[in-house]
C-alpha cells in the first residue's frame, strides 16, 4: 500500500470518528438500566458489554460517558464506512485521537460492536498495558470465548446486557413499582400483559411497534449468521428456526430435528443452534442429572431470549400462551445469572436452579391453575423435584393466581409471574 493511500485511509477514518463522536455526544432520551456501573468505572480493567443487537448496549455506553470525568473516544464498528477496517488501522486511531485531543494516554475508549474487527483483543490489550481504560460492546458471544478470555485473563470485567426487564419496562411506561392499592395492582397487571406480548427491546416498547422485533431478527439472521458463517442453505436454516421458535420449552433431540427439517447432518443442526445462541437470540437447557455424561446426552429445551420473537418469528397460536409464559420466566432466570436445568422422572418440573454443587430451587410455570387435573399435574412435578433435591418449598408461577399450601412437609407457593418479576434479587 502506498503512503498516499495510507494517508487517505487515515483521513477517512478520522472523518468517521469525528462524525460518530458528534452524533454520540448529542443528548438522547435513554433509560437508566438496573445495572450498577460504579464498580465497572473503577480500575483499569477492560469492560466487555455483550448482548443481542438493539438491547441497549450503545445507550449504556452513553450512560457511562455521562459519568466520565475524562475525555472519551467513541467508535462504532457497525458503521458501513468501516467495512474495510483492518487491524493495522488500530494504530491510526491512536494517532487520530492524539491529533484531535493533543493527548496520548488519558482518553477513555468506548468501542461499539467490536466483534466486527478480527484480533481486536490484541489492540485493546495494548491499550490496557498503556493504562488506558476501555469499554467494548459486542453482539456475539465470541467476545466471551475461551481464547479471548485467556488472552485477557485478569484484565477484564463482563456486563451481560439483555432487553428490558419488567422493572425497566415499568420505568419506561412511568408506572410506579408499587401495588399497595387495587388501582396500582391493576396498572401493573395490565402493563405486564403488554410486556408479555411485546418483550423488552427498548424501541419496540418506546414506539409501541412490535414489527421492529421482526426487523431486528431478520437483521441478526442476515448479518450475524448467514453472512458471518457463509450459510448456503438458507431455507433449511429458516425452517429449523421456525420450528424451534414455534416449539419453545418442548424437549428436542438432534435426531428429532433431523426428522422435522430437511437437514441431513446432525452436526449442521448443532451448528445452527449454536449460531442462534452465539448472537443471543436463543438459549438451551439440559435435563439435570447427577451424571454429567447423562446430562450431556439428554434431550434439550429451546427458549427465545426475547418474548417478542414468539410473536414475530414463530407460528403464533393462542394455545401457546402457557409456553410463552414459561419462556418469559426463563429469560428472567437467565437475566438473574442462574444456572438452569429442567428435571423429569415420572413427572416434570420446568426449572431447577443449581447453585454451587446443589439444586436450591424448583419452579413450575403454568398459565392458569383452573382445574384439579392441571393443579395436580403441576404440583406432582414440583413435589417430585422437591423430594429429589431435598428442598422444603417450591414455586408455581401463574398468570394471576396467588396461594400457599402444604403437602406433607413441602410448602407450595403459587404466585403471579408479574409479582415474581418485581422481586429484588441479590
Amino acid at each position: 500500500m502506498s503512503k498516499s493511500n495510507k494517508i487517505m485511509e487515515k483521513n477517512k477514518l478520522k472523518e468517521v470518528l469525528q462524525d460518530q463522536q458528534e452524533l454520540f455526544g448529542k443528548t438522547d432520551n435513554f433509560i437508566e438500566r438496573e445495572i450498577s456501573i460504579t464498580d465497572y468505572m473503577k480500575g483499569n480493567e477492560i469492560v466487555i458489554i455483550t448482548g443481542i443487537r438493539r438491547c441497549g448496549k450503545s445507550s449504556l455506553l452513553k450512560i457511562i460517558s455521562k459519568k466520565l470525568k475524562e475525555r472519551f473516544v467513541y467508535l462504532n464498528f457497525d458503521d458501513i464506512r468501516l467495512t474495510d477496517f483492518k487491524v493495522e488501522n488500530f494504530e491510526d486511531i491512536e494517532e487520530i485521537v492524539s491529533e484531535i485531543y493533543g493527548i496520548k494516554t488519558n482518553a477513555i475508549y468506548l468501542l461499539d460492536e467490536i466483534q466486527n474487527v478480527p484480533s481486536w483483543e490484541r489492540w485493546v490489550n495494548n491499550l490496557y498495558a498503556k493504562k488506558i481504560k476501555v469499554f467494548v460492546t459486542g453482539s456475539n458471544s465470541s467476545l466471551l470465548s475461551s481464547e479471548i478470555s485467556t488472552f485477557l485473563t485478569g484484565r477484564n470485567k463482563v456486563i451481560k446486557l439483555y432487553p428490558f426487564s419488567f422493572r425497566e419496562f415499568l420505568s419506561v411506561k412511568k408506572i410506579k413499582i408499587d401495588y399497595q392499592t387495587t388501582n396500582e395492582r391493576r396498572a401493573i397487571s395490565q402493563a405486564f400483559n403488554d410486556y408479555f406480548e411485546k418483550g423488552g427491546f427498548p424501541l419496540v416498547i418506546i414506539n409501541d411497534d412490535l414489527s421492529l422485533s421482526k426487523q431486528y431478527f431478520e437483521d441478526i439472521l442476515n448479518k450475524d449468521i448467514i453472512k458471518r458463517y457463509n450459510i448456503k442453505k438458507v431455507k433449511e436454516l429458516k425452517d429449523l428456526i421456525l420450528y424451534l421458535f414455534s416449539n419453545v420449552s418442548k424437549t428436542y433431540s438432534y435426531s428429532t430435528l433431523k426428522q422435522v427439517s430437511s437437514i441431513k447432518s446432525l452436526s449442521m443442526i448443532n451448528n445452527y443452534i449454536e449460531y442462534l445462541k452465539n448472537v443471543f437470540v436463543a438459549s438451551t437447557i439440559n435435563k439435570f442429572d447427577f451424571s454429567v455424561k447423562k446430562q450431556r446426552v439428554s434431550s434439550s429445551k429451546f427458549y427465545a431470549l426475547d418474548n417478542s420473537f414468539l410473536k414475530t418469528v414463530a407460528f403464533n397460536f393462542s394455545e401457546n400462551a402457557g409456553k410463552r409464559l414459561e419462556n418469559l420466566v426463563f429469560i428472567e432466570l437467565v437475566r438473574r445469572g442462574d444456572e438452569i436445568y429442567y428435571y423429569t422422572k415420572k413427572n416434570e418440573c420446568d426449572f431447577v436452579i443449581k447453585e454451587g454443587l446443589k439444586i436450591n430451587k424448583a419452579i413450575q410455570v403454568c398459565l392458569v391453575l383452573d382445574n384439579a387435573v392441571t393443579k395436580k399435574r403441576e404440583t406432582d412435578g414440583l413435589i417430585e423435584a422437591l423430594k429429589e433435591f431435598n428442598l422444603e418449598e417450591g414455586l408455581i408461577l401463574t398468570l394471576d393466581k396467588e396461594e400457599e399450601f402444604v403437602i406433607g412437609n413441602k410448602k407450595i407457593i403459587i404466585k403471579p409471574v408479574w409479582k415474581w418479576l418485581l422481586e429484588k434479587t441479590e
